[in-house]
């Protein structure tokens, strides 16, 4: 006899927990009906050819399946499949289809992916609207996520080898008494014209040339051998500049559009020195939701601000009222564009930690339209043939270090410190801006939003690095991770919605609110000290 048998067949009956989980997905599909959402779905079903087989699922279900799923943790399509015949609230949501994973996936590529912008937009927007929530402060931040790519298949852009390739190849043009005159580097295709040229001129066909070793060969016959040699490789580094483009210096076989970057942990080592395919995402954070999100291949934050505010303003009509980030964002033109735009400045700048901290104090001040130094010496504009780093940036210098008593500090590091001077370069638009940035941040409102810009963007990505446990992209490609990120951050604003639905005091325009009274920030100056004075 079998005990380890199921004797009576029964009926699955909804508890009353079930029952208010769907009442939260009966308001979720109201947030989702109020949004343009059905818009873009319609305009989908018009451009859509009709199939003359069996009838498609409803895609206004299967939308706000795929959704609800990612709001759980559930990213994979497999994922989805399965969740359609054992979880109740997603076969409520499906109204007991069972799609299966290719369903999910071509539903995915074809109303989703082409519209990841507005979708997200849309339904952000409408939250927001709903529950009234207040997006005034901005705040920006971003992380690298491993992409889904082989380890060890990077290549590197072979920027160094195309160059001495060129000077090989144009060496060679002057021995075939050819002259190019142009300065930039020869196309692959203006070089295959001069090889078959020379080829029909000499009545030499390259698969008459012979092969091996041992083989002797006359000139024209090694010149249009070497000169085919050198073609191929030139296909191939303009091939891998392609793919590269001018923002990259690597990309990987398996992910052409992933970049080698160096996460903050290894997964084998458990260090952060070797290079993996990435990429870099970045998020605005305003009260808990994610106003917007994107995915670059860049390596570095600064150059990412201005579209990630490009997107923004596309996605809302307009720009933020105030922004806040970290160091990482602070360069010329990122002040520049909030400062033409009128948005609130409140990004540290790069030495922030230095002045705040006193290791690398402010050393130079802008006023009356002079530039002083901690000794109050006026800076002397003067001429030199050195590239400037900034836009608008001059070359000063000031004069008096012998006897400055701030000079410990203000030649900290530099190499040599026995010069009586101190040559820098400054921009009066940058120091402007700084100065402006520096006053916003320790002001009152600029503790306040400092304090929550590190509790709610940092927490987002924490949430969903770690409670979503979501790491790496599953999919391939700039459009498909791009689409499966929104999704990600998607899924987190209607995780925040369903915790609203729970209690709607959750709803803060600051996680930490500044105490009555609180002054605004002072750094700490520069003591002055004295020289010691030795005996010779």
């Amino acid at each position: 006899m079998n005990n380890f048998t199921i004797k009576k067949p029964f009926f699955q009956f909804p508890s009353i927990q079930c029952y208010k989980e769907f009442e939260k997905i009966d308001k979720f599909m109201e947030i989702l009906q109020k949004s343009e959402i059905c818009k873009i779905i319609e305009s989908v079903n018009k451009n859509k050819n009709k199939c003359k087989g069996r009838t498609s699922y409803n895609p206004y279900n299967m939308m706000a399946t795929i959704l609800y799923c990612f709001s759980e943790f559930k990213s994979s399509v497999r994922e989805l499949e399965k969740l359609c015949y054992t979880d109740l609230r997603v076969i409520y949501l499906i109204e007991q289809e069972e799609p299966s994973y290719a369903t999910f996936c071509d539903f995915i590529n074809t109303y989703i992916k082409p519209y990841s912008l507005e979708i997200f937009s849309t339904i952000t927007s409408t939250i927001i609207k709903e529950y009234h929530i207040d997006i005034d402060n901005q705040y920006i931040d971003g992380t690298k996520l491993e992409a889904n790519a082989n380890k060890y298949k990077f290549v590197w852009n072979p920027k160094s080898y195309h160059k001495k390739l060129d000077s090989k190849i144009k060496d060679l043009i002057n021995i075939m008494n050819y002259s190019y005159e142009n300065t930039d580097y020869i196309t692959a295709k203006e070089f295959n014209e001069l090889i078959i040229n020379y080829a029909n001129i000499n009545n030499i066909d390259y698969y008459d040339i012979p092969q091996g070793k041992g083989k002797r060969l006359t000139v024209s016959q090694r010149i249009i051998k070497t000169g085919y040699e050198y073609l191929n490789k030139l296909i191939e580094y303009e091939e891998k500049e392609r793919i590269c483009g001018e923002e990259r210096n690597s990309y990987y076989k398996t992910d052409k559009d992933a970049t080698a970057m160096v996460l903050k942990e290894d997964y084998y080592s458990k260090l952060s020195h070797d290079f993996h395919a990435a990429y870099n995402t970045q998020v605005i954070v305003s009260s808990g939701l994610i106003t917007m999100y994107g995915v670059f291949q860049k390596r570095d934050d600064q150059n990412t601000l201005i579209p990630m505010l490009e997107r923004y303003k596309k996605g809302y009509g307009n720009y933020p009222t105030n922004l806040c980030g970290d160091s990482g964002y602070g360069i010329y033109k990122n002040y520049e564009f909030l400062h033409t735009n009128n948005i609130g400045n409140y990004l540290k700048f790069v030495a922030w930690n230095g002045e705040t901290s006193g290791k690398r104090p402010q050393l130079f001040f802008f006023g009356n339209g002079n530039f002083k130094c901690l000794n109050g010496i006026v800076g002397k504009y003067i001429f030199t043939k050195t590239h400037p780093r900034y836009k608008d940036s001059k070359f000063y210098i000031f004069e008096g270090c012998d006897n400055c008593k701030y000079s410990y500090k203000c030649k900290e590091y530099l190499k040599d410190k026995s010069q009586d001077f101190r040559k820098t370069e400054l921009s009066v638009k940058y120091e402007t801006y700084k100065d402006e940035a520096r006053k916003n941040l320790l002001s009152p409102d600029g503790i306040e939003i400092r304090i929550n810009r590190s509790i709610q963007v940092e927490g987002t990505y924490g949430q969903i690095k770690q409670n979503m446990n979501y790491t790496r992209f599953r999919r391939r490609g700039m459009d498909s991770v791009e689409c499966e990120f929104m999704l990600e951050c998607l899924g987190v604003n209607i995780r925040k919605l369903f915790k609203l639905l729970d209690n709607p005091k959750l709803i803060k325009k600051s996680y930490w609110d500044r105490p009555f009274g609180l002054q605004k920030e002072v750094i700490l100056g520069v003591k002055p000290k004295e020289k010691k004075m030795y005996r010779k």
